[in-house]
Parts: C-alpha cells; sequence; structure tokens
C-alpha cells in the first residue's frame, strides 16, 4: 500500500513508533496496536491480522526487520504512516488464493459461475491467468446482476468483446466502491498485509473500506474503473493491474478502535 491521499486534506502524517513483531514488518504493511495481554505490545505496534484489520495505527513506511524486546529495553523504531483519514493505494492480489474459481463455463463470457456471498452488484469480475484453465483470461465486467451464491452476470449494455470462460478460470471479484458483505467495512488485505483481496467465497470480514477502484498496465494510465469505458471487454493483451483507494474506519486514532458499521439489511 502506498499513501494516496487524506480525505480531511491532511499532508501524510509520518511518525517514528516502537515496533513488536515476531517477523519483519514490510514497508507498506497495516500495521495495529496489540492486545494488551502481550507485555510486549505495549506502546509499540504489530502486523495487523488481514482480516480484521481493527485498532488500525497506520501504514509502515520503511521495511524493519528487528523488533523491540521490552524485557531487556531493546526498542526498535520505524516510520509509520499514522493519518486516520489516510486512503492508501492498495494493489488487487492476482494469486490463486485471492481468486475465486469458475466452477461452469460460458462460451459468450457475459457470465462467471464462482462461489460467492450475495450482494455483489456493481462490483467488477476479472478473469486472471492464474486459474487450471486460462480461456476466459483478461475479460472484465462491471456485475450488473447475481443469481444467488452462484453466477455473476456483466452490465448488458456493455459485454459484447469477452471471450468464452471455462470450468477452472480465476476469477478477481473487485470491490464496489463503499461495498461490504458485514457490517463494519469491509475489505480483507491479502496474506502480508499490503495488497488487498477481492471479495472470496467467505464474507469479507476485515474493517476496511474502499473507496474507489482503478484498472491501470503498461499501455494504460491509471484510471478509475466506469462501465461505459471498462466492462465488458477482454484485456489480456496488456495484464492489467487492478488497485483500490483503501481506508480504515477502525483507525486508533479516529475511533479508538470501536466498530465503525456500514448499513447492512
Amino acid at each position: 500500500m502506498k499513501y494516496h491521499y487524506d480525505v480531511n486534506g491532511a499532508e501524510a502524517i509520518v511518525r517514528d513508533l516502537r515496533v513488536y513483531d515476531a517477523g519483519s514488518l514490510t514497508i507498506g504493511q497495516a500495521v495495529c496496536a496489540g492486545p494488551v495481554a502481550t507485555a510486549a505490545n505495549q506502546g509499540g505496534v504489530i502486523a495487523a491480522d488481514e482480516d480484521v484489520l481493527s485498532n488500525i495505527v497506520g501504514v509502515m513506511n520503511e521495511t524493519v526487520v528487528a523488533a523491540s524486546v521490552t524485557a531487556t529495553g531493546v526498542d526498535v523504531y520505524g516510520k509509520v504512516i499514522i493519518n486516520p483519514g489516510a486512503a492508501y493505494l492498495a494493489r488487487y492480489s492476482q494469486l490463486a488464493a485471492d481468486d475465486v474459481p469458475c466452477t461452469g463455463a460460458d462460451a459468450t463470457g457475459k457470465t462467471v459461475t464462482v462461489t460467492q456471498v450475495l450482494d455483489h452488484e456493481g462490483c467488477w469480475a476479472y478473469i486472471t491467468n492464474v486459474g487450471s484453465s486460462t480461456d476466459g483470461y483478461g475479460n472484465l465486467f462491471q456485475v450488473g446482476a447475481t443469481t444467488g451464491t452462484t453466477v455473476l452476470t456483466a452490465a448488458t449494455d456493455y459485454d459484447d468483446n469477452l471471450e468464452a470462460n471455462a470450468n477452472g478460470d480465476t476469477v478477481i471479484v473487485i470491490h464496489q466502491p463503499y461495498g461490504a458483505d458485514v457490517a463494519g467495512g469491509s475489505v480483507n488485505l491479502a496474506s502480508g498485509g499490503i495488497n488487498v483481496q477481492g471479495y472470496t467465497a467467505a464474507a469479507a470480514a476485515g474493517a476496511g473500506t474502499v473507496l474507489e477502484v482503478y484498472i491501470t498496465s503498461k499501455d494504460r494510465p491509471m484510471e478509475p474503473l466506469r462501465a461505459s469505458q471498462h466492462s465488458g471487454i477482454n484485456y489480456a493483451s496488456e495484464a492489467p493491474q487492478f488497485y483500490a483507494d483503501l481506508m480504515f474506519p477502525e483507525h486508533m486514532l479516529a475511533t479508538g478502535g470501536t466498530t465503525c458499521t456500514r448499513v447492512i439489511t
């Protein structure tokens, strides 16, 4: 993740904070205040749980390979961006672990059959090249309709330039802005706490909120995803990457780590 902007108009606020973690902390990684029951967590930051994202203190602005040792008075500090109103530019992981596999095929490419949760209209479906099949690789469409927990259907006015997809293709389900599966966010980070994970077969529970989503490639400057410009097209020749503006509503300096809810009925 990289600092993108602050919704309150502030510049990035960087502070040296005491770091405690079993391993290294990496630039761009989300960190939080740890449980007080662990003595070494007092006054320091640790790696945030990717599917929780509560008590967020900020995002690492450098890589730190050592950790503080409270018992012996060894204090290690790392630079952390601490703005409670920061929006971070986070890349969508395209690893197989962060995709959902197609369990059916569609000769038109206008639907993908995946195991997912309800109410993902307005999201985006992109077929990666990491599945056991890559027939539909590069297909991108905005989801116009969902059928229960099985089928995502392209918005119908923009779906005429897609390739056939196959059982075994894998799909990133890219969040719609302000979308959520559960109250309190909800967006999960991918393993490592740096990249963002798309919707998967389980409801996302992390207290993160997506404000905007983007597409970019070696041939294309970064631009917000819009149905009229990007839906219903195959982008295999560009091998694009996707990004989100990501905020942490359960930031320690904003809410004290209490749950911020999004109305879900």
